[in-house]
């Protein structure tokens, strides 16, 4: 009762104990629980997602005999997995989800907060995307997926591209599912990297140009992207 008790006062009672509306029909739904992944909120971050998780689950049910698949994708997943309760509860759901039309996308670049519990849900991944990464990393992926030495050479033979006019031009990575093996070579378009930029001298960047041109961050991220277009060598940027 007290730990209930916990989840209906305070914040967590604005969080999982008032009122509220449906999520409108969307394409696309993105929920931010960046606040959540701080330290002492896992059990509030567990809460958080398996809600969601279900009430993705009736989406799912609800539109199984639609043609259109429904996809779930937790970024930084390794803060949510990384609890005991979170993996197990995931590894039913997306054996389950198979029958739906519904995917489990899992992004991460920590495989080792992963804990074993784990084992069973990636056990059950068709899919494993893997960009470049150092040997420990390599010998991580082994944890959760049976690897051949040629699976771990291809894993190791991918690299970044050199740079051009201080740009990387490509990324190599690795996909890995039943019946593929392939290198395969990533070339982001511009204004996907201007988006994505968060390096403290990308963002002071960005707020130089806002103040030079009294423009929102939206429009000083087209106007990197341009500058990126510009020292590639590509064509110009589509702000429609």
């Amino acid at each position: 009762a007290l730990a209930l008790e916990l989840m209906t006062e305070g914040f967590e009672g604005e969080l999982f104990n008032r009122e509220g509306e449906a999520w409108p029909e969307a394409d696309v739904t993105i929920v931010d629980l960046g606040y959540l992944s701080r330290e002492g909120y896992e059990s509030q971050m567990a809460l958080a997602v398996i809600s969601l998780a279900n009430t993705v689950n009736h989406i799912a049910e609800r539109d199984q005999f639609e043609e259109r698949n429904t996809l779930f994708d937790i970024d930084e997943a390794h803060i949510v997995t990384a609890n005991p309760l979170v993996a197990p509860y995931f590894a039913k759901m997306s054996k389950m989800w198979r029958k739906l039309g519904t995917w489990l996308w899992l992004a991460t670049q920590n495989l080792k907060d992963y804990p074993d519990e784990s084992e069973k849900m990636l056990n059950m991944a068709e899919w494993w995307i893997c960009l470049t990464m150092p040997p420990d990393e390599i010998e991580q992926v082994a944890r959760f997926r049976s690897l051949t030495e040629e699976q771990k050479q291809m894993l190791a033979s991918a690299k970044k591209g050199p740079k051009v006019n201080g740009i990387p031009c490509y990324t190599e990575g690795v996909v890995m599912g039943s019946n593929l093996n392939a290198l395969f070579r990533s070339v982001p378009p511009s204004l996907y990297l201007a988006l994505g930029m968060t390096e403290k001298d990308e963002k002071a960047q960005r707020r130089e140009l806002m103040k030079a041109h009294g423009c929102t961050e939206l429009e000083a991220a087209f106007m990197v992207a341009r500058e990126l277009d510009r020292r590639r060598g590509t064509g110009a940027v589509n702000e429609t």
